[in-house]
């Protein structure tokens, strides 16, 4: 038998090809969940003329998906246990996408946010179970993947965020241009489903030993700057596994506010600047090009300069240059400042759910559950607030609260692990 093209597994064994198929299916996971939850945002402003929404009821809407996510999140555990993470991550696509096409039917604010829950809940645990999928495929190819699939993550918001921007330039309508989005997705889900790992293959002692192969000497030396040990944890004296998760999971909601004001609040904030209504979308545009080629370049800095300093260095900068374009009020500032928080941002959530699978006292699985959840805080937290704060003294105030969120992030990347001798 071929060694070079079976890979033996705990009572199983799979082809080289069955691999490299799940490597796909899950690379499709995260394309077209970052393409169904971008594809809306360049047209947020229109929809909130469409219903008539002040800032703080759009920020309140755009909170209730996050709600969602904080309801259901914990759930995902479970729902790996019964089905696997792949199948499950699959069911919850599947589910999501009919969703998508609700939300320019929505007849009012509040059927609206009824539907912007049920698709940040759905999310919520499509976004644990695609990560517990992808780590387990890592895991399979003894090697850092997970980055990678990450990047087609940020590349699916940006064909998300250039549908929603041409569809808007086009003038077709936000529930036909969702519509589209959602069959496509269907019909990529029909055709892949049965690349998933099989549900054997993540048997809870797989899971268990999966922190421990990915902290491998052998895969610190083939990209150790996808790994995060839990060494760097414990050195903070974290005496807990609850108190572990929290920290962790403070990073990621910090990393989500100045991920996410860009994405949902470009649109408003540029037409507050009387930019034309066929250049709105530019920003969320340029964030997420930024983003994704921060994720596919990424992993060469921190392999240079560590975690630790990458994020430290590129949320300092973040914090300046989108002060500055704040102060400066112009189309061309606020563009720059979205390329340059894409590019800051893009290592941070990532390294944290890395992070999480070495918390030790709980398995990876449970662990990444745990972090994504807490995340959703960012998401409940951020379009509240700037909502709130854009009502009460402007949109320019209101996206600020992503400079203090990228100030707090330089003390708190000290969790990350410093550089490390090849």
């Amino acid at each position: 038998m071929d060694a070079s093209r079976i890979i033996g597994t705990q009572g199983s064994q799979l082809s080289i090809q069955t691999l490299k198929r799940a490597r796909f299916v899950t690379i499709f996971l995260f394309f077209f969940n970052g393409i169904a939850l971008s594809a809306l945002t360049p047209r947020l402003a229109e929809l909130q003329g469409q219903l008539a929404m002040s800032d703080l009821a759009l920020g309140v809407v755009l909170s209730a998906g996050a709600a969602g996510g904080l309801f259901f999140g914990p759930f995902a555990a479970l729902g790996m246990r019964k089905f696997g993470s792949g199948q499950f991550s699959m069911i919850a696509l599947v589910l999501m996408l009919p969703l998508l096409p609700l939300v320019g039917l929505a007849p009012s604010i509040f059927i609206l946010g009824i539907v912007i829950f049920a698709i940040g809940a759905v999310d919520s645990v499509l976004d644990a179970a695609q990560n517990a999928h992808g780590l387990q495929v890592q895991r399979l190819y003894k090697r850092s993947i997970i980055n990678n699939m990450h990047a087609f993550w940020a590349l699916g918001t940006v064909t998300g965020a250039l549908i929603g921007a041409i569809t808007l330039a086009l003038d077709f309508s936000l529930t036909w241009s969702l519509f589209f989005v959602s069959v496509i997705g269907l019909l990529g889900a029909l055709a892949t489903f049965r690349w998933l790992l099989p549900k054997s293959i993540a048997t809870a002692n797989n899971q268990a030993d999966l922190a421990e192969e990915i902290h491998a000497d052998h895969l610190t030396a083939i990209d150790p700057g996808s790994v995060a040990p839990a060494g760097r944890i414990t050195r903070f004296h974290i005496g807990s596994v609850f108190t572990a998760l929290t920290v962790i999971g403070l990073l990621t909601v910090l990393a989500v506010i100045v991920e996410d004001v860009p994405q949902r609040w470009s649109s408003i904030y540029l037409t507050s600047l009387g930019v034309d209504g066929t250049r709105v979308g530019l920003g969320v545009v340029a964030f997420t090009i930024a983003l994704t080629v921060g994720r596919f370049v990424g992993d060469r800095f921190v392999n240079r300069f560590g975690e630790r300093r990458v994020a430290q260095v590129s949320m300092g900068i973040t914090a300046i240059a989108l002060t500055a374009a704040l102060v400066a009020g112009n189309f061309y500032a606020y563009i720059g400042a979205c390329i340059v928080v894409g590019l800051g941002i893009a290592t941070l959530f990532p390294a944290a759910m890395h992070a999480a699978t070495f918390v030790k006292g709980t398995n990876p699985e449970t662990a990444i559950t745990v972090v994504s959840w807490i995340s959703r805080a960012g998401f409940v937290f951020a379009p509240f607030m700037v909502g709130l704060i854009a009502d009460r003294v402007g949109i320019t105030w209101g996206i600020s609260i992503a400079v203090l969120a990228a100030v707090l992030l330089v003390p708190l990347s000290q969790i990350l692990r410093s550089k490390m001798d090849h």
